[in-house]
């Protein structure tokens, strides 16, 4: 017979996967952003296959099938739904066309591309769903073996972590087909992993290093920026947990054998031109002065910051989010990390000090390296995987003893947070469904133009959806009290540094 522990962890976890679910289905294939590129290099990650990625004799050139390729004849378009894919046939034809548009030149590391290309066939909207599904699942996995592995009393820090952080843009690309999934997913879970095989011992210490080197690998794996945020990680991680004894410096090891993995992933790609020449600029308008676009971003780069919370739009930055989410959730945000830096141990807040400048000096440096202002090429989706990192270290102050918030404000928290994500994936469904600012009333139900082929409605997955996520948040921080309701004894008793 289920205890209530149980009843409520099992509870969470199917909300979990059913908001997860809902975002998979609320927009159409070709929707996250730059995905004619990562599509093509899903399909062609594992070599050539016939009849679905085959070579031309032309570096650089792949042949593909056109749904690849042309998916997005709605991208930059808020108020034309999804609809051309149908009316243009472009899952049906078979024929295979010649594009440049992929990772055929080694731009991205392979893993990722190697790993969901399992899932790729001719039946495009079906393999993007599985592929969608899978890193939800690779989120969840994720998350329940660091929440299985870590103290009763840090599991409250992990909850909050992820609660503060997902709605908009992490939920949103969780559950895409872009690389940046496994990005968001991975770099905040290997550094609190980290923090656990470097403060804990014995098998738990022995399966955080474990969970570490498996996301380290997995998401440098992905993203040659996500592989330098782990060597950043490591290094923040081992400082905030740093003490002068012979076990410690042998524990050392494990990170920097990570960072040589992830070295390895950066070099390789050709993502790490960035750190030498920038980023493209914007071409046909007035020379700019390196002086001039400093003093721009140096004022305009917190915008980066609150795009991830839904100030920048969704998909192909033609989402525009209400102003509801992204106030809500960066005023949660900012308000509880206020209260988290309050009384923050010093090398903590030192850590966090440093986490801050890194957020603000890398974009910062990238920009001005291709003069470029904030709004043009870098995205908030890259600093995303480091915000959450952020708030991961903070969040440890929720392991102490006395509370950080009232039962009153962790309950009004959780609502705002499931209320704009319930606004957030309307919006999103919306967009693809029947357009946005088309008057097509409020129902998604009413003009449906594009749709999965599924019995569900689209409004019938938006109320799946936001129910499943509310139900999720709330059942997993009940879940979580009833943790906190029994202590346990901890094999090392500084923790909490």
């Amino acid at each position: 017979m289920f205890t209530a522990k149980t009843r409520w962890a099992v509870l969470a976890l199917v909300g979990l996967f059913v908001a997860l679910g809902a975002w998979s289905l609320s927009s159409a294939v070709g929707a996250s952003p730059d995905d004619d590129f990562h599509l093509a290099s899903i399909w062609c990650g594992a070599g050539d296959k016939p009849g679905l990625c085959e070579a031309t004799g032309e570096d650089g050139h792949r042949r593909l099938l056109p749904g690849l390729v042309e998916a997005g004849c709605y991208v930059f378009e808020p108020a034309q739904s999804a609809e051309c894919q149908l009316r243009n046939q472009i899952f049906s034809q078979t024929e295979l066309i010649d594009s440049t548009r992929g990772s055929f030149t080694a731009n991205y590391p392979p893993v990722y591309y190697a790993i969901t290309s399992v899932f790729a066939t001719s039946d495009i909207p079906n393999s993007v769903i599985a592929i969608r599904i899978f890193n939800s699942l690779f989120f969840m996995g994720s998350l329940i073996a660091l929440i299985l592995i870590a103290p009763r009393q840090l599991r409250i820090s992990y909850f909050w972590m992820w609660a503060l952080t997902i709605v908009p843009l992490g939920i949103f690309l969780i559950a895409s087909t872009n690389p940046s999934s496994w990005a968001i997913t991975g770099v905040p879970t290997a550094w609190m992993a980290l923090y656990l095989f470097l403060t804990q011992s014995g098998k738990r210490s022995l399966a955080a290093g474990v969970l570490f080197l498996v996301q380290v690998f997995l998401v440098s794996g992905a993203r040659g920026d996500a592989a330098i945020y782990t060597i950043i990680g490591s290094v923040l991680i081992g400082f905030l947990t740093w003490q002068r004894t012979k076990s410690f410096a042998q524990k050392l090891i494990l990170p920097f054998t990570a960072s040589l993995i992830s070295l390895y992933f950066y070099a390789s790609s050709l993502q790490s031109t960035v750190a030498s020449s920038g980023m493209t600029s914007t071409d046909g308008e007035a020379p700019r002065t390196a002086l001039g676009v400093l003093a721009i971003n140096l004022v305009q780069l917190p915008e980066l910051w609150v795009g991830a919370f839904g100030f920048w739009p969704l998909g192909w930055l033609d989402t525009q989010m209400p102003a509801l989410v992204w106030v809500t959730i960066s005023g949660i945000f900012a308000a509880v990390m206020f209260l988290l830096l309050r009384g923050a141990t010093k090398r903590r807040a030192i850590t966090l000090l440093g986490l801050a400048a890194i957020l603000y000096a890398l974009p910062l440096y990238v920009l001005q390296k291709g003069l470029n202002h904030v709004g043009e090429q870098v995205q908030p989706r890259y600093l995303l995987p480091l915000i959450v990192g952020f708030a991961a270290i903070a969040c440890l102050k929720f392991a102490e003893t006395k509370p950080v918030l009232s039962s009153l404000q962790s309950w009004v928290i959780l609502a705002g947070i499931a209320i704009a994500n319930a606004l957030a994936l309307y919006v999103n469904t919306k967009r693809y469904v029947s357009g946005l600012n088309n008057g097509t009333g409020v129902s998604l139900d009413a003009n449906v133009e594009w749709w999965w082929n599924i019995p569900l409605s689209p409004m019938t997955v938006w109320i799946l959806g936001a129910l499943g996520f509310a139900v999720a948040i709330s059942a997993g921080f009940k879940w979580i009290l009833l943790q906190q309701d029994k202590p346990e004894t901890l094999v090392t008793q500084n923790f909490l540094v």
